[in-house]
């Protein structure tokens, strides 16, 4: 039976059956199809079965052992069988601890991560949410019952080409996400009062977290250009259930470790004159400004990140929008201000 097939049938089982198609076929393409030889255990009671199985052929049979009040041992087995007259297949599902899974004969299966189906089936539970919250991939870091409770808590906002969305300079008090439509990000200079377009946000963009997690101004104006829809979390919200998960932080010391060893690169996300003045040796200029822009694109995308500014609050912003488009990236506590180890004055 090839995949696409074993998909269709397994698509109409209960534990499955919440699944698109096209998630369940790539899950059981990352499945690893394993043999067991008659007499082999394929889970014991110490640590029990984590993965679903899938039985493609031969005879396993489970055993569950439980304590009971009075506190002796109770043991229950069954056979799990390929049936002639059945789907082409049997299911052993992850249903715990203290189950042992022998197998009686020759036996070849699949064995699907108990925990990746799970978090499919947690944003499954975000019903017509759930493509957006997975486009958005800063939430998947976020425990999925934050995520659930945020969309719940969402606003949904017709708008109008032209409207002002955001404005450049006063305090934020909310997050967007773009439904449908598009919208300009205009920047104005405050050293030239130069005005730009920086960036186009179209369906699945974000934006507005910037002034959430520095506690500031809005860093640009967002404006309409096409009629749209969108979705509006207040801050106290984003505080309570997006905030803490998005951006994860490391001292002085752990950054200096994990750098030495050669497990991450550093950002400094600083304006160009701070970063001309001082800086920590090694790390690339990518100004928090760009980040939406262009300076993602200077950025390894499978590479792990530290990024840093003067105090930690602007390089928490950047790390964010970093984690926001798929890069790993973690903000440096205290910045280069608390930085206690060498730090480059050398001119530019």
């Amino acid at each position: 039976m090839d995949l696409t097939d074993l998909a269709k049938r397994l698509g109409a089982t209960t534990l499955f059956s919440r699944l698109p198609r096209e998630q369940l076929l790539a899950l059981l393409a990352q499945s690893p199809r394993r043999q067991a030889a008659a007499g082999s255990v394929l889970s014991d009671t110490a640590h029990g079965l984590k993965n679903h199985l899938v039985l493609l052929s031969g005879e396993l049979e489970a055993q569950r052992t439980w304590t009971e009040a009075d506190g002796s041992q109770n043991t229950f087995a069954w056979p799990v069988a390929v049936r002639a007259d059945g789907p082409g297949f049997a299911l052993l599902s992850a249903a715990g601890s203290h189950i042992r899974v022998q197998a009686l004969t020759d036996a070849d299966y699949l064995s699907i991560d108990g925990d990746a189906l799970d978090e499919l089936l947690g944003w499954s539970e975000l019903d017509g949410n759930a493509t957006l919250a997975r486009n958005l991939k800063v939430f998947h870091k976020v425990p999925i019952e934050n995520v659930q409770q945020a969309f719940a808590r969402m606003v949904e906002r017709p708008v109008v080409a032209g409207e002002t969305i955001v404005t450049q300079d006063e305090p934020g008090d909310s997050y967007f996400i773009i439904l449908s439509g598009e919208a300009e990000v205009w920047v104005t200079d405050p050293m030239t009062d130069e005005t730009a377009m920086v960036a186009v946000l179209s369906d699945s963009d974000a934006f507005g977290e910037e002034a959430l997690l520095l506690g500031g101004s809005r860093s640009a104006t967002v404006r309409m250009h096409t009629p749209g829809r969108l979705l509006v979390l207040s801050k106290s919200d984003f505080d309570e259930l997006l905030k803490p998960n998005m951006v994860e932080e490391v001292n002085a010391e752990q950054a200096r470790a994990l750098l030495s060893e050669g497990r991450v690169k550093l950002i400094d996300c600083r304006y160009d004159m701070e970063f001309e003045e001082s800086r920590i040796p090694g790390a690339q200029w990518v100004p928090l400004s760009t980040i939406r822009q262009h300076g993602v694109f200077k950025i390894d995308p499978e590479a792990t990140y530290i990024v840093y500014c003067r105090s930690g609050r602007r390089s928490n912003a950047a790390a964010f929008l970093l984690r926001e488009r798929g890069i790993r990236a973690l903000s440096l506590t205290g910045g280069i201000k608390d930085w206690p180890y060498e730090v480059d004055n050398s001119a530019l």
